[in-house]
């Protein structure tokens, strides 16, 4: 029998899981007093960019280990509770108050409060020195601790996704001394990091491990295991190697083949669990960058593409298939507006409506960075041939490719069409508006491909605004069959899965659809 595990038996199993913690010093045996071993070694596929949580790109598998917030998501994928106990907002919809727990310290014992929370707004919100997230943020109007325990922000107008907006990583509480201690370095190195997260950052190796060490000091209570490595490595079949030979407890990242043949294998689980992640080939629409300027170029693309074939072919063993809108199901204010279908004939046609009946040369980007990046780009360049599109595909290693995607202008960016992943957040309204308003810095930002649409702008503001549910999904609706069909934004293609593969000692794994983990109870038996 698979050993296969859905996120409903995941779920089981963390809800009937020990809560025993181990102690003492590193070492891969633990302590003779204790079953579970101190330290749990996952190999990860590549390393952290920095450990600033407002400047990191959303890396909800280390930040949230790291540091916490107000708000957070849980394991269903429902905004709950986390340092802030309890919030009730005005009749206006524009004041929250949040009311904060006593007990919250950061990891060098010093007590967090409603000031602490001040500070990480004032650094988040600075115009003049911005972060990664700040324009996300643009929203509020200002924030206050009205006390030790209290804490208000202040919208400008409603917001519909706020509970979502303050669960994100870039609202996780910083300490102000480590603020103006290591100003814009803060997160470079393991020394500069004092969250308030359930493990603390005991030493960083780029590009080779970051060590995990367990705060006892946590407000939810001592993490069961006291070390957690996470080792990069980043061959995708080196990662099953060395699950296979238990030089690692967990690994993310599997490829279909090796998920399907290592659940078959006895001491090993792999888990596949739902995500608000998905993969796409985003056009680049600047308006010197022609033919893909021209929408109807890019309607002929997304005909030509056969999304379920390459679905199936590459991503058959994981059940992921082809995209039905411009977020996941699992995401608030998705909307199903279908797949473009595959036809040949539709695309020559709109080709010779723009001007190109025998098509035209162009470039795409793309990465194994992404689970069959690769492959996925080899199968859109030989389905384009048919339509008379002759692609020269760029492979680049992932340090490359997040080097030249961001905060770049249309003159230094040279793809056409390249690969990315869309997700981390679990509202439509915050990961639309990142990717796909128009910049108003004449850098793409989070808009890598310079897309502009002034109908979806204006869609994108009133759905911020916009607090009724049923009216929000008709304004999101539309904002999917522009993006999709219109005047498309890019060639969305499969959803993708939470795919890892564990030791059968492994206990207490949880995830949610944001990849964010519940370490507190996760413990490996010897």
């Amino acid at each position: 029998m698979k050993k296969l595990l859905s996120i409903t038996a995941l779920l089981l199993c963390v809800s009937l899981c020990l809560t025993a913690c181990s102690s003492g010093a590193p070492s891969d045996s633990g302590d003779a007093d204790t079953p579970y071993k101190d330290t749990i070694i996952w190999a990860i596929s590549s390393d952290q960019d920095t450990l600033d949580p407002q400047k990191n790109v959303n890396n909800m598998v280390v930040m949230p280990q790291l540091y916490s917030g107000l708000l957070r998501i849980g394991m269903d994928g429902k905004v709950e509770c986390d340092i802030a106990e309890s919030y009730e907002v005005s009749e206006d919809n524009l004041t929250w108050t949040f009311h904060l727990r006593d007990d919250v310290t950061f990891h060098n014992g010093k007590q967090c409060t409603a000031q602490d929370f001040q500070n990480t707004f004032d650094r988040l919100l600075d115009e003049e020195n911005p972060q990664r997230h700040t324009s996300s943020y643009s929203y509020i109007d200002y924030t206050e601790a009205v006390d030790d325990y209290t804490f208000v922000i202040k919208t400008k107008e409603p917001k519909g996704s706020f509970l979502t907006s303050i669960a994100n990583q870039a609202t996780f509480v910083l300490d102000i001394d480590y603020i103006e201690k290591y100003g814009s370095s803060l997160g470079d190195t393991a020394e500069s990091v004092n969250g308030t997260g359930p493990y603390k950052a005991a030493s960083w190796t780029k590009g080779e491990e970051l060590v995990l060490e367990a705060y006892d000091g946590y407000y939810g209570g001592e993490p069961a295991t006291k070390n957690v490595i996470m080792q990069v490595v980043p061959e995708q079949n080196s990662r099953a190697i060395v699950l296979e030979t238990g030089e690692a407890d967990i690994v993310s990242g599997l490829s279909p083949e090796d998920a399907v043949r290592l659940s078959e294998m006895d001491g090993i689980t792999v888990s596949m669990t739902e995500s608000n992640g998905c993969h796409l080939f985003q056009f680049n629409v600047a308006s010197q960058n022609a033919p893909m300027s021209d929408p109807k170029v890019r309607q002929a693309i997304a005909y030509a593409i056969d999304k379920e074939t390459i679905c199936e072919t590459l991503f058959g063993g994981l059940g992921e298939e082809p995209m039905t809108g411009v977020v996941t199901s699992v995401v608030n204010g998705y909307v199903d507006v279908g797949v473009v279908p595959y036809d040949v004939e539709k695309a020559k046609e709109l080709l010779a409506e723009a001007g190109y009946p025998d098509g035209f040369d162009m470039t795409i980007m793309t990465t194994s960075l992404y689970n069959r990046g690769v492959e996925m780009g080899e199968m859109i360049k030989a389905q384009l041939a048919l339509v008379g599109i002759d692609a020269t595909l760029d492979v680049v290693e992932g340090a490359v490719f997040n080097e030249a995607l961001s905060g770049v202008t249309p003159d230094q960016f040279k793809w056409d069409m390249f690969i990315m992943g869309s997700g981390g957040d679990q509202d439509v309204d915050i990961v639309v508006k990142r990717i796909a308003q128009t910049s108003a810095t004449g850098t793409n930002e989070n808009n890598y491909g310079f897309y502009s649409n002034a109908e979806l702008d204006a869609l994108l503001e009133e759905g911020a605004t916009t607090v009724d549910e049923e009216a929000r999904l008709e304004i999101y609706k539309r904002v999917a069959e522009i993006m999709i069909y219109d005047d498309p934004f890019g060639v969305y293609m499969n959803v993708r899965k939470n795919v890892f593969g564990m030791s059968d000692k492994v206990e207490g794994f949880a995830v949610n659809p944001c990849s964010t983990f519940d370490l507190v109870n996760f413990k490996v038996l010897k």
